[in-house]
């Protein structure tokens, strides 16, 4: 054998080394992938663990119209393997209408499920409208809450135009048309019509309380509750707003003394937010077997255990 048949001989050799190298750094690196995937929780398939559980679920942010949220909720309310529902809520409030959305949301849930609701740092304003879709209320010494009001405010800039010489001429079927507006300077009628809308709203809130509450709210704090002030916690309890101050461990005993078994079921939380932006769905979303050949947004999907 010549020595270039040697040499050929070993580069054949050599690039085959490489080749099974390569193969079995990819396989290791696949191996890494599933292993990761299943301690999220998620098996092959796509589903959760089989079996009854209690549905954790968050409400963080600025609380506005949400389909993809009243999606998932609604299917929370639907499945007969959740046995009950603990809803953790850490939001200032938002809109008026995604917060009554939100609430509407909740006692449908409410109707099949136990449920008890868990304040975190803030439950104030549209926070606290969800909250009451709770028969229990659970917050923290120092958790912001109440805020029971409507806040509107609208900006007017025609002392400054005219201050650099602009002018704004408004052409209009009616004068309450498009009033408020930043272009015109605000009258005694336009603040009639704006605080009627305003204090209606206010009044379905408080209503919305009332029903809710009942008999809890103290009614020597009648006039105080209902202010817009914020309260905390402890102060929240005294005038009847909430029902405890704790945490996890307490809401989970509130469940038990009402015939569910916490120590046989598993506690999961429910994604209620889009992970479209997420590495893992965005690197298993193209894996058909990853997912079951489901949205990676679908109810399925977006459920990982937490205990």
């Amino acid at each position: 054998m010549h020595f270039s048949d040697n040499l050929a001989a070993l580069v054949y050799l050599k690039n085959k080394v490489h080749k099974w190298k390569n193969v079995a750094l990819l396989f290791g690196i696949f191996s890494l992938l599933i292993s990761l995937k299943l301690l999220l929780g998620v098996g092959l398939s796509g589903d959760v663990m089989e079996g009854d559980y209690i549905a954790n679920i968050k409400i963080e942010g600025v609380i506005f119209e949400d389909d993809f949220r009243s999606e998932i909720l609604k299917k929370v309310a639907e499945d007969d393997a959740v046995r009950a529902v603990i809803v953790n809520i850490d939001s200032p409030g938002g809109g008026i209408v995604g917060s009554e959305i939100l609430f509407d949301d909740l006692r449908v849930i409410a109707a099949k499920k136990l449920m008890v609701v868990l304040m975190g740092s803030v439950a104030a304003s549209g926070g606290y409208m969800a909250a009451v879709a709770s028969d229990y209320i659970i917050a923290r010494n120092g958790t912001l809450t109440g805020s029971i009001g409507v806040l509107m405010e609208s900006p007017e800039v025609t002392d400054l135009a005219s201050k650099i010489g602009v002018k704004f001429n408004t052409y209009k079927s009616s004068p309450l048309k498009g009033s408020p507006s930043p272009f015109e300077k605000s009258n005694p009628s336009v603040d009639r019509v704006i605080k009627e809308s305003i204090f209606d709203s206010y009044q379905f809130f408080a209503d919305l309380v009332r029903e809710r509450r009942g008999e809890r709210l103290n009614k020597k704090f009648a006039d105080t509750i209902f202010d817009g002030r914020v309260f905390t916690g402890r102060q929240a309890l005294q005038v009847g707003l909430i029902d405890k101050i704790g945490g996890k461990d307490d809401a989970l005993f509130y469940l038990s003394t009402n015939k569910i078994d916490v120590k046989k079921l598993s506690v999961r939380e429910v994604e209620i937010t889009k992970k479209d932006g997420k590495f893992f769905d965005k690197f298993f979303g193209f894996l058909p077997f990853f997912n079951g050949g489901k949205s990676a947004n679908s109810y399925h999907q977006i459920m990982a255990i937490t205990q």
